[in-house]
């Protein structure tokens, strides 16, 4: 075959590709438009679980507990609608205490070409900005919390003298840098049927001094009545609003010699002590009232039981210790505790509430 035979065959095979790519491309042109593809899934299906099938780190739900607990939903802020310092906008909730002017304008100007053209229908304008219900918007405020310290003194026994004497001390010394921290002083002393609260929650140094000038001593040792009435003084502090955390600072060998009942003025029942004996309640009944009363004090949102013993380890029965652990608190064994001791004490006892 010579080369002009070759250059034909070429030229053929030539024509005969681009007749094929017109045909592919008419082909293309006719086939309908097919649908396209649906975009994935944001979530793809292996990560998708069952809720009941969801294994949960027994940390994160305490701490999420512990978080839910407390009252002001921050560490060491206290949020509310009436005092503190503005920091962000929110529906109302009830009665509007506070209104957030700036967000409440915000929410009202999208609306007010409409609103202004309706009004204009009705009669002329009488005012240049229109604000309705919806619009409203209050502030949402946030203060420091303070801390109040209970002191639980044990004022039965030989040793109630010296108690007394250093836990006015540590409560002075407390006070006198509780100003900036917010922080409140109580004091309560059990002897004889009851416990009494000497000292109101207070900041006010003179009103300390005033009152703890005379403290009474001897008698009975109520302990199951001083846990109950510090629960109950720190939920009505709490209240107000400016109390987050309670920190109470039980001073005594976790001993109990007279019933709850009898401290609520009722006699005591021989037939619900199975151990009675000539009418008296046994120590295990006391030692149960006392160790579900402070089971109570420690399950409250916000409280923490700091467990000072100051007998000798010698003569120790461990009672205070079991009262301790009881309430989820801490135990501190200081034999002949002074003020300062106590006061160090109570000081790393209360750094600890604020940052649980």
């Amino acid at each position: 075959m010579d080369e002009t035979d070759e250059d034909k065959e070429d030229d053929q095979d030539q024509e005969d590709e681009e007749e094929d790519q017109e045909d592919d491309k008419e082909d293309e042109e006719d086939r309908p438009d097919e649908p396209e593809p649906e975009p994935e899934d944001p979530v793809p299906e292996e990560f998708m679980f069952d809720i009941e099938g969801t294994p949960m780190d027994p940390d994160l739900i305490d701490f999420s507990a512990r978080q839910k607990s407390g009252k002001g939903g921050g560490k060491g802020l206290i949020f509310s609608q009436d005092r503190g310092r503005y920091i962000k906008p929110q529906l109302p909730k009830g009665n509007v205490v506070r209104l957030a002017i700036d967000a409440t304008l915000r929410a009202a100007a999208p609306y007010q070409k409409a609103r202004r053209a309706r009004a204009l229908k009705e009669g002329p304008l009488t005012r240049g900005v229109f604000i309705e219900k919806s619009d409203t918007r209050t502030k949402k405020m946030a203060r420091k919390a303070g801390s109040l310290i209970i002191f639980v003194v044990d004022a039965s026994g030989s040793m109630a003298l010296n108690r007394m004497n250093a836990a006015k001390g540590a409560a002075m010394s407390l006070l006198t840098e509780a100003y900036q921290s917010r922080d409140q002083v109580c004091l309560i002393v059990f002897q004889g049927n009851e416990a009494e609260v000497i000292l109101p929650p207070t900041r006010s140094i003179a009103m300390a001094k005033k009152r703890l000038e005379t403290m009474p001593c001897g008698g009975g040792s109520p302990l199951a009545d001083a846990l109950q009435t510090a629960q109950l003084t720190g939920l009505n502090a709490m209240k107000t609003g400016d109390i987050g955390k309670c920190v109470v600072v039980c001073i005594s060998d976790g001993r109990a010699n007279v019933p709850l009942c009898v401290s609520k003025g009722e006699e005591f029942d021989p037939d619900a002590d199975e151990l009675s004996k000539d009418g008296k309640p046994s120590r295990k009944y006391l030692k149960d009232e006392v160790l579900e009363c402070a089971k109570r004090l420690g399950v409250e949102p916000g409280f923490n039981l700091l467990m000072v013993n100051s007998e000798s380890k010698f003569v120790g029965t461990g009672l205070a210790q079991e009262v301790a652990d009881a309430a989820q608190g801490k135990y501190h064994q200081i034999q002949g505790a002074s003020a300062d001791a106590i006061a160090s004490v109570v000081g790393g006892g209360l750094n600890d509430a604020k940052n649980s």
